[in-house]
């Protein structure tokens, strides 16, 4: 993915960083992403279907 090749450059990234999409509303298919890992960056969000009326 074009968005995600500067994260490839990092130090060490080709032996330690991978990335995954997932959807967030499947428990499998993240904690198969997720499990063994020493850190995760969640940069992703559910878009709501119905208008937010206080998003606070």
């Amino acid at each position: 993915d074009k968005k995600n090749e500067h994260l490839k450059t990092l130090e060490n990234a080709p032996e330690k960083l991978q990335l995954f999409k997932a959807d967030l509303l499947d428990y499998d298919g993240l904690y198969s992403a997720i499990v063994g890992c020493d850190g995760v960056f969640h940069v992703a969000s559910p878009l709501p279907t119905h208008a937010v009326v206080d998003p606070e």
